[in-house]
């Protein structure tokens, strides 16, 4: 195998299911694609710590570390991946979350194994062809010296889509007064706490809607907007068109 070989990565804690994906990927992919199995979340951590992970197939529901906290820890160590969920829980909520953490797919279990082999073409079809300055892309991670605002990014990160999250969440999480967290972010990132957010609330509505088919409401809902209409608003100011009109000249 060559190092260019995309690494895809299959976190499942049910024997049989792990077999059935790992077996209908390996007469898919014909050698095209480096295939590992994990038995749980932690497994599948420690291998993601090692060698980059291109595409992750994981069950949500998993013992110790479940599919969500997995991909919250790998996003919270700046590991970059595109996911796969799979569950059998058809809850909009898990999906919700798992589209603000790079998901591009959500899967019931027992899994179709015609439906996990377009769901993974397509994920290996938006990697390949991402731009890597495309205006939905993930920011890069802000190169910062105060520990205490690097915290506060990851916090940010994990809570976006929280419309009620404020700078004293902020400062509350990090443990410092919340005037200080203000000077001190500005300082740090050259933003304001609020631009910041803003910022990131929209970069990533850009890259859900561009990689999915949420609606624009569900969107606005993941990233943390109180209103749909509020939604529009912003989204236009800054973009110049509408999330609807957004996702027509991107997809």
């Amino acid at each position: 195998m060559t190092e260019q070989q995309p690494f895809i990565l299959i976190a499942e804690d049910e024997l049989p299911t792990r077999r059935g994906l790992w077996n209908t990927l390996q007469a898919w992919s014909q050698g095209r694609y480096e295939l590992q199995t994990a038995e749980n979340g932690l497994e599948a951590l420690d291998i993601a710590r090692t060698k980059r992970v291109d595409l992750l197939i994981t069950d949500i529901r998993m013992p110790g570390l479940n599919g969500l906290e997995l991909l919250e820890r790998m996003k919270e160590e700046r590991m970059e991946t595109v996911s796969i969920l799979l569950t059998g829980y058809a809850e909009f909520e898990y999906a919700r979350r798992a589209m603000t953490l790079g998901s591009v797919d959500y899967l019931l279990k027992p899994v179709d194994h015609h439906q996990l082999i377009a769901s993974v073409e397509r994920a290996l079809n938006k990697i390949a062809h991402r731009p890597a300055d495309s205006p939905y892309s993930p920011a890069k991670p802000l190169k910062v010296r105060s520990e205490s605002i690097r915290k506060a990014i990851e916090f940010i990160s994990r809570e976006i889509s929280n419309p009620s999250l404020g700078i004293k969440h902020v400062a509350e999480y990090i443990h410092l007064n919340p005037s200080y967290v203000s000077v001190l972010f500005k300082e740090e990132t050259g933003q304001t706490f609020s631009d910041y957010l803003t910022g990131q609330r929209l970069r990533l509505a850009k890259k859900l809607l561009a990689e999915t088919d949420l609606k624009i409401y569900e969107i606005a809902e993941s990233v943390g907007f109180s209103s749909s209409k509020y939604f529009v608003k912003v989204f236009r100011n800054e973009s110049g068109m509408t999330p609807k009109q957004f996702r027509k000249y991107h997809t």
